[in-house]
C-alpha cells in the first residue's frame, strides 16, 4: 500500500543518503539483537567496504603523535586501514581475481564481529562492541536502546563531521569554524537551498508523529533517545576542549560541542537534500538557450535543434529495464502553451534568498558566487558544493546467471571521498530491527542502505524529475506599481507579501580564523511554493523565480521507507520491498537481492504537471498550472528477475519512455553504465555463468575504463579514416581502444599504460576553449556551441573518483558523426551539424581539430612525436577531502562507489 503524508511541500534530501530518522515503530518481536538470534539470521555471504576508515576522530594527543597531517593504516587506529584494501582493487587484473580475493579486498559484514575489540555499556540495556575494523554492532534491549547506541556510536566516530554538518545545515558554518569567504559563501547557498528557523526545523518532527498516528509518542520517544545518546557521548568525550579523548580540532577552534536537538537532526537532513535525491530545477537555463536558439535560427529550427539536443527519450540510451514506462513524455518542446514564462533576455534583475544585507553586503561579494569549498580550521578546504553527485553504481543477476543458482550483487552509493567519510556504519539491532550498513552522518538512526536479515538493498541517484521553476507576478501590498524589488505576488487576485526572513549569524575569532567578530545578515524571501531565487521579468512584467520542489519542508516524509528497509518484519521478499522504497520519496533507483529474487524500484514524489505547462521551462503561478497529484506506485519503473537476465545502473536512464528530467541532456546514446553491461552480457552470454568473483571482476574492469574513449572515439578514428597526416596518431589512440580504454597503473610503476594516447585524446577532446565536441557541433551551431548549457566533460582529474558521468556530449558526437557517416542510428537528429551536413567538410573538421590538437599536446610537452607524450596520472589521484586535522593519502584513480556491497544470500527465512 502506497503511503502518502497529506501534505506536498518538502526538501529533496538524499534518499540512499537522506533523513532515515523517523520511521515508524516496527512491533516488538523476537530478541532479534541476542547473539543467538544474530547468529541464526546469516543466511549468506555479504561483504562491504567503505573507506579510509570506521573511526573519524583524531585527539589532539593522536594528531601529535601521528607527527603530520595524514593517517597511516595503522594510526589512528581504524582511520585509513579500509582505504588500503579499497585501492588495491586496481592493482589486480580482474580476470584473476578469485573467491579467495574477495576476503582480501572487502570485509565481513555479518551481524556479529569475527572479533571483539572493545565493548561498553553506555547506559543499562546498550551494549556497543566493535570488531578489528572498529565498526559498531549496537545492540539494545528496547528499540529506543538502540536508537540511544546509535548516536553514542555515531559521535565516537564522527563527533566533529557531524557538527560540520549542523552546522552547514544551519546556513551557520562561518559562524561555527571561521569567517571566511568559502564558509560565509556555503551559507548563502545552504539559505537559497533550504531555509529554516530553528522552530520551522523542530516542527517537521513533531508533524511526522502525528503523522505516524499511535506510533507518534514512541517514535518521538526513539528520536530523543538517539539524541540523548549524542549528547551523552559528547558529554563524556569532550566536557572540555581540553579533555584527553576530545577531537583535535576543538582545541583549534576553542569551541566545545553544544547539545543537539531535534532540529539539528533535519539541518543535516536539509544540508543533504540540496546535493542528493533530486532533479529537474534547469528550466531557467533551458529558455535561455531556447531563446539564443531562436535568434539564430527563428522558431521552427530552434524547436528542432532544441528537441536534438534534448535528448529526453532516446531511443539509443541505455536504460536499467527495458519495459515502457511512460512518465514526462511529450511530443516536443512546446513554449506556445499558456502557462509558459520564459524570463526577458537581459531584462532588469533583483536578487532573491541568500544574498547579504547591510554593510557586510559591501564588504563581501562571496554569497554571490557558487560555493566552492568549506574552509576548515587547518586551512584546507572541504569541497562540498550543493550540486548533485553520483557514482553510485548496482550489476545483480537472477539465479539463472549464477553458477550457484542464487542471485548475485556488487551494490553501492557513492557520496565522494571525505577523511572521514560522511557515510558512518553500523550494525542495530535489537526488538523488531535488524540492519548493517551505512548511513548519513547524523541522520543515522536507522540503516540507508545495506543488509537486513536475508536480503540487502542499495540505490543510485535517479535524478528524476521532482523540481520546477514557478514564476510569481509581483505586486505591491498599497496597489502602486510593482517592480523587480517588490516583496509581494499574486494570489489570485489578491497580493500576498511574501514571507521574509533575515538569517543572521556573527562570526567570533579563534586560533585558525582571527578575523575581528563581524555579523552576517541574509535575506531571506519564501513564497507558497518555495524559496525565491531571483527576481526579473517576463515580457516586461516583474516577477519572482522560485524553485519548487516536491519534498521541500518535510525531509521525515520519507523515512517511513527507510524504517521498513531495516525492519525484517516487513521485508520479507521482493515484493515488501518495492512497497518498502515506494515509500520514500527521493529519487533514487533502489536495488534488492536475496536468494530468490533480484529486483528494482525508481522512488520519488513525482508530480502529474498539467497539461497547460512545458516541463521543460519554467511556468506561471496559478491554479490553472499547478501540480495534479503525484505518480503512483505503477507508473513507476520497476521490475523483478528480467528476464535478460541481470539489472544494471550507473545513474543512466531508468526506463524507455520515461523522459528525463528538465536539467538531464545526458540520456543519449553513449553513458558510462555501458562499461558494466557490456561486460556483464558478455560474461552471461550463451551458456556461460558468473560467481561473486567473476561479479567483482565485471565491476573491478569497468571502474578504470575511459568512457569516452571506450564509446566515442571509435566514431571519431572512423570519420578519420584515409586521413594521411594523423596516421601515427590514429595508430596510438585505436591501440588503447582496442586495450580496453582503461586509465590504468596496474603495476603502480607511476604510469598509465597508453599514455601517449591519453594524452593525446585528453588534449584533443578538452583544451581550453578548444574541443573536438564543440568542432563537430560546430558546423551547424557555430558560436552557440559555447552557450549550449551542458558541461564538455567529467574528468578523472577532478580528483573526486566519479568521472565521465551526465555529459551530453558523449552522446552528440556519437550519433551527428554516425549520420555523417551513413551509420545506422535510431532516433537520429533532424539534421547532421558536423560539417553542415556535408560529409567531407565533417571528415574535415575532424581531421583539423585531431590536427590542432596534436600541435598544441606536442608544443606543451616539448616533445617531437605523440609517440612521446606523457601523462603524469598523479593528476587523477582520488584525493579524499580532510573534514578536519588529519587527512588520509590520495589514491590511484578508480570509477567505484564509496560504499560497496557484494552479496550472495544462499538462504531464507520461512516466506
Amino acid at each position: 500500500m502506497r503511503l502518502r503524508p497529506a501534505s506536498l511541500l518538502g526538501i529533496a534530501t538524499a534518499g540512499a543518503l537522506s533523513l532515515a530518522v523517523l520511521a515508524p515503530f516496527p512491533a516488538l518481536g523476537d530478541e532479534v539483537g541476542s547473539p543467538a538470534a544474530r547468529a541464526a539470521t546469516e543466511y549468506g555471504g555479504v561483504r562491504n567496504i567503505l573507506p579510509p576508515g570506521s573511526n573519524g576522530t583524531a585527539t589532539a594527543l593522536e594528531v601529535l603523535q601521528l607527527g603530520g597531517t595524514t593517517a597511516t593504516p595503522t594510526s589512528p587506529a581504524n582511520f585509513a586501514d579500509q582505504l588500503e584494501l579499497y585501492d588495491a582493487l586496481t592493482t589486480q587484473a580482474p580476470s584473476s581475481i578469485s573467491g579467495a580475493d574477495l576476503d582480501t579486498l572487502f570485509k565481513d559484514a555479518s551481524f556479529t564481529p569475527e572479533s571483539v575489540v572493545s565493548s561498553i555499556t553506555p547506559r543499562p540495556g546498550v551494549l556497543i562492541e566493535r570488531d578489528e575494523f572498529g565498526v559498531p554492532f549496537i545492540t539494545g534491549t528496547t528499540f529506543e536502546d538502540v536508537e540511544y547506541g546509535a548516536g553514542y556510536a555515531a559521535v565516537e566516530d564522527r563527533m566533529f563531521l557531524m557538527d560540520v554538518l549542523r552546522h552547514t545545515g544551519q546556513a551557520r558554518l562561518a559562524e561555527f569554524i571561521g569567517d571566511s569567504p568559502g564558509n560565509v559563501a556555503m551559507d548563502a547557498a545552504q539559505v537559497r537551498s533550504a531555509y529554516y528557523t530553528p522552530q520551522q526545523a523542530a516542527a517537521q518532527v513533531e508533524r511526522a508523529a502525528k503523522r505516524a498516528g499511535d506510533e507518534g509518542p514512541r517514535l518521538i520517544s526513539a528520536v530523543d533517545s538517539f539524541i540523548t545518546g549524542i549528547n551523552a557521548a559528547q558529554d563524556a568525550l569532550c566536557p572540555s576542549v581540553l579533555s584527553p579523548d576530545c577531537p583535535g580540532e576543538y582545541a583549534a577552534l576553542q569551541k566545545i560541542p553544544e547539545d543537539w536537538t531535534r532540529a539539528d537532526v533535519v539541518y543535516v537532513a536539509s544540508l543533504v537534500g540540496g546535493i542528493f535525491g533530486k532533479g529537474g530545477g534547469g528550466e531557467v537555463a533551458n529558455a535561455a538557450w531556447l531563446q539564443a536558439l531562436t535568434k539564430k535560427f527563428g522558431r521552427r529550427e530552434a524547436l528542432r535543434t532544441y528537441d536534438d539536443l534534448r535528448a529526453k527519450n532516446d531511443p539509443e540510451a541505455p536504460t536499467t529495464i527495458t519495459k515502457f514506462t511512460p512518465y514526462g513524455t511529450t511530443g516536443g518542446l512546446d513554449p506556445s502553451l499558456p502557462g509558459v514564462a520564459l524570463p526577458d533576455t537581459n531584462g532588469p534583475t533583483a536578487p532573491g534568498s541568500g544574498t547579504l544585507l547591510g554593510r557586510a553586503a559591501a564588504k563581501s561579494a562571496a554569497p554571490q558566487a557558487p560555493p566552492g569549498a568549506i574552509d576548515m580550521p587547518d586551512g584546507t578546504q572541504l569541497s562540498f558544493a550543493l550540486e548533485p553527485h553520483g557514482m553510485s553504481n548496482a550489476i545483480l543477476v537472477t539465479g539463472e546467471e549464477s553458477t550457484t543458482g542464487k542471485p548475485l550483487a556488487v551494490i553501492g552509493p557513492q557520496t565522494g571521498y571525505f577523511s572521514p567519510q560522511l557515510l558512518v556504519e553500523q550494525s542495530l539491532s535489537g526488538p523488531g530491527i535488524q540492519a548493517r550498513g551505512v548511513s548519513f552522518a547524523g541522520t543515522n538512526l536507522f540503516v540507508q542502505l545495506g543488509r537486513g536479515a536475508d536480503y540487502a538493498w542499495s540505490a543510485t541517484s535517479a535524478s528524476s524529475d521532482n523540481v520546477d521553476t514557478v514564476v510569481e507576478k509581483l505586486c505591491n501590498v498599497d496597489g502602486s506599481k510593482p517592480k523587480v524589488t517588490s516583496t509581494a505576488y499574486r494570489v489570485g487576485k489578491k497580493c500576498r507579501p511574501m514571507e521574509a526572513n533575515t538569517h543572521s549569524e556573527t562570526t567570533t575569532p579563534n586560533a585558525t580564523s582571527p578575523t575581528p567578530p563581524r555579523t552576517y545578515e541574509f535575506r531571506v524571501l519564501r513564497t507558497r511554493h518555495g524559496i525565491v531565487q531571483q527576481r526579473t521579468t517576463v515580457s516586461g512584467t516583474p516577477v519572482a523565480i522560485v524553485s519548487q520542489r516536491s519534498t521541500y519542508g518535510h525531509e521525515v516524509d520519507s523515512v517511513i521507507g527507510f524504517g521498513q528497509l531495516n525492519d525484517p518484519g516487513h521485508v520479507r521478499d521482493a515484493a515488501t520491498f518495492q512497497d518498502a522504497a515506494s515509500n520514500i520519496d527521493f529519487t533514487f533507483n533502489w536495488f534488492y537481492a536475496d536468494d530468490r529474487d533480484i529486483s528494482y524500484y525508481s522512488s520519488g514524489l513525482l508530480p502529474l504537471r498539467s497539461k497547460k505547462v512545458e516541463p521543460d521551462l519554467p511556468h506561471w503561478a496559478g491554479k490553472r498550472y499547478n501540480w495534479k497529484g503525484w505518480l503512483g506506485f505503477a507508473g513507476h519503473p520497476r521490475e523483478t528477475n528480467p528476464d535478460r537476465g541481470y539489472l544494471v545502473s550507473w545513474n543512466n536512464k531508468q526506463a524507455p519512455g520515461f523522459a528525463a528530467a528538465d536539467n538531464t541532456w545526458s540520456y543519449g546514446p553513449v553513458y558510462r553504465s555501458l562499461a558494466l553491461e557490456d561486460r556483464l552480457r558478455t560474461a552471461t552470454q550463451g551458456n556461460r555463468r558468473v560467481d561473486l568473483a567473476d561479479m567483482t571482476a565485471v565491476m573491478a574492469d569497468a571502474a578504470t575504463v575511459d568512457s569516452r574513449a571506450a564509446y566515442t572515439l571509435p566514431v571519431l578514428l572512423r570519420a578519420l579514416r584515409g586521413d594521411r597526416d594523423s596516421k601515427q596518431a590514429r595508430k596510438l589512440l585505436r591501440a588503447w581502444v582496442s586495450d580496453g580504454a582503461h586509465r590504468l597503473d596496474q603495476g603502480r610503476d607511476g604510469e598509465y599504460g597508453h599514455q601517449a594516447a591519453i594524452a593525446l585524446f585528453d588534449t584533443w577532446w578538452e583544451s581550453q576553449r578548444a574541443s573536438v565536441a564543440k568542432d563537430v557541433l560546430r558546423g551547424r551551431l557555430g558560436a552557440l556551441v559555447q552557450q549550449l548549457p551542458q558541461g564538455i566533460d567529467d574528468h578523472p582529474r577532478a580528483g573526486i573518483g566519479s568521472a565521465f558521468n551526465g555529459v551530453a556530449w558523449y552522446g552528440y558526437v556519437d550519433k551527428d558523426l554516425r549520420s555523417a557517416l551513413g551509420e545506422p542510428v535510431r532516433g537520429a537528429y533532424h539534421r547532421v551539424y558536423c560539417g553542415n551536413g556535408s560529409k567531407k567538410r565533417c571528415r574535415n573538421a575532424v581531421a583539423n581539430s585531431l590536427r590542432r590538437a596534436t600541435a598544441r599536446a606536442l608544443k606543451t610537452q616539448d616533445v617531437a612525436k605523440v609517440g612521446r607524450l606523457t601523462y603524469d596520472k598523479s593528476q587523477d589521484y582520488i584525493r579524499s577531502t580532510a573534514a578536519g586535522l588529519v587527512g588520509v593519502r590520495p589514491i590511484d584513480w578508480q570509477n567505484r562507489p564509496t560504499f560497496q556491497q557484494i552479496v550472495e544470500f544462499t538462504s531464507h527465512r520461512p516466506r
